[in-house]
Order: structure tokens, then C-alpha cells, then sequence
């Protein structure tokens, strides 16, 4: 983790959330960060969109310098968390962006809280169950037997094995762990593996329904980035299906656009957010 001298921290019942703030924008912007890592991985992104948005970063229950109970942790604890941040710094409604498992919570907080969210930004949610039973369940199949292969170096205690073959394989692509992530973002993923393995032991992560996006009534964008591995834009392709509505935006980089191209995805949210101010003024003059 970066910059932990300007962490805050709330208590949300039994956990404790670590987050930060920059910039003094009217419009708040939540961001989500995925597996493995923590707030950190927002840096590029929170530093090129702070001059004009109030950006709010944390580590999700578990993450680095937020703390998680014993016991079996669950996406609706994520989601629930994601809301209780918002409602304790007294927010009524952000507009979300979330990177990977990131995305996945953030799909599920705007159909539990759609008062919460005011739009969203997905980049590449690993709901690699929309795959099963076509053309792509290849990928599905090699997606989880990748995962079930990192789980299992976990579990015997060959951390940094378990972590470069997600990272690299199953994530970001060959060579990401030296190429893509430094020192500090390295032993941040390391300290997290714990948090994904128990993340791969939920259930309720195989049970994402996207279509309850349908009711969703504010603006979605999906980036995707241009090289990013097949099983990702997969995915991409049959949530755009799925929500016609949705604006897909390709952006230089994979997986981890966000950090090896954190200019270029805060171009894309600009996009975004000016889709979503012309939508509120076709609502208002409607």
C-alpha cells in the first residue's frame, strides 16, 4: 500500500475499513479495487481524475489495513460495505468504478442499492459463469482449473507460487508479476492472498446475476482493454448482450489497465461521466 500516512479509518460493525480521499471535486467517485491487492492500484488513476472529482479509495474487509471477523467471508459483505462507506462519510450517491472482482461488487451494489450508485464504470468483472455452455466454455474450464491450481499452492503454503500463476495466468497475463507490478504492489499481493483464497471458497461469487443490472437505470460503461486475455473480453461480450444499454469502452492495456495505463482509463471515465451529464440533461429537459 502507498501514501498509508493519509489513510482514515471507519468502523462498520465488525470491521474496520481503511480509506482515503483526494481531490475537492462536487461529484463523488467511488473506486473498488479487485483481488489480491488494496487502494494502492488506484493511485494512477485517483492522481489523474483528483483535480476534478472527490475520489474515495479503500481496502476492501481483509485488504492490507482494513481488518475482516473470522469465519467465511461472502460477496454481500462486500456490497454491504461498499454502502456503509458511502452512508457514513454521508454520501448519498457515487458514481462507482470497479476493476475486476471490484466490478463484481460493484454490479451487485447498484442492484441491492441503486439509490447509492449513480453510475458505473465495470472493467472486466470475472463472471466467468456467463461462458458456460458455448463457444467459450473452454475458457471457463481453463479459467477455473487455473484458479483450483492457485488455491491448492496456497493451501500447501507456496504463497508466492499460487500468486504468480494467478497473476499470471488466470489475471494479467505472462510475465505481469515482475513486469506489471513493483516491490510494493508485489508484497501487497502476497499479504492478500489469504483474502482471495477465501474468496474462492464463497459460493456466492459463482451466483453474480448481471441481469439485475436491467433495473439499473443510471449510465454503465464497460472497459475492456485491448490486449487483455480472451476469457476477459469474452465475458465482456456477453454482458453487452446481456445490457444493450451499456457503453463498452476499449483502453490501452489488459486486465490492469488501470495501472499500466492509468492516464488513458481516466481518459475513459472522463467519457463516461460526460455520457452521464448529457443523460441528466435529457432527463431534465425531457
Amino acid at each position: 500500500m502507498t501514501g498509508s500516512d493519509d489513510i482514515s479509518r471507519i468502523d462498520l460493525g465488525p470491521i474496520s475499513l481503511a480509506w482515503r480521499e483526494e481531490g475537492s471535486g462536487a461529484e463523488p467517485v467511488l473506486c473498488i479495487h479487485g483481488s489480491w491487492d488494496d487502494h494502492g492500484s488506484w493511485d494512477g488513476v485517483a492522481q489523474a481524475l483528483a483535480g476534478d472529482f472527490r475520489i474515495i479509495r479503500y481496502d476492501r474487509r481483509g485488504h492490507s489495513a482494513s481488518t475482516a471477523p473470522p469465519g467465511q467471508g461472502r460477496l454481500g459483505e462486500d456490497v454491504e460495505d461498499a454502502a456503509g462507506l458511502l452512508a457514513a462519510l454521508g454520501i448519498e450517491a457515487a458514481h462507482v468504478i470497479g476493476h475486476s472482482y471490484g466490478a463484481t461488487i460493484a454490479i451487485m451494489l447498484a442492484a441491492r442499492f441503486p439509490a447509492r450508485v449513480r453510475s458505473l464504470m465495470l472493467h472486466e468483472p470475472p463472471v466467468f459463469a456467463l461462458l458456460a455452455g458455448d463457444e467459450s466454455e473452454a475458457l471457463r474450464v481453463e479459467a477455473a482449473g487455473l484458479m483450483k491450481q492457485a488455491a491448492e499452492l496456497l493451501m500447501r503454503g507456496e504463497t508466492e507460487e499460487g500468486a504468480r500463476l494467478f497473476i499470471e495466468r488466470v489475471a494479467f497475463g505472462e510475465g505481469a508479476w515482475d513486469a506489471l507490478f513493483g516491490d510494493a504492489a508485489r508484497a501487497a499481493i502476497l499479504n492478500n492472498a489469504h483474502t482471495w483464497l477465501d474468496q474462492f471458497h464463497d459460493p456466492e461469487r459463482l451466483a453474480v446475476d448481471v441481469g439485475a443490472l436491467v433495473g439499473f437505470h443510471g449510465p454503465i460503461t464497460m472497459s475492456t482493454g485491448t490486449t487483455t486475455l480472451p476469457a476477459y473480453a469474452a465475458v465482456v461480450e456477453r454482458i453487452a448482450a446481456k445490457l444493450p444499454a451499456m457503453n463498452v469502452a476499449p483502453v490501452d492495456g489488459g486486465h490492469g489497465a488501470h495501472i499500466s495505463h492509468p492516464c488513458c482509463f481516466a481518459d475513459a471515465f472522463r467519457r463516461h461521466m460526460r455520457r452521464c451529464h448529457s443523460a441528466a440533461l435529457a432527463t431534465a429537459s425531457g
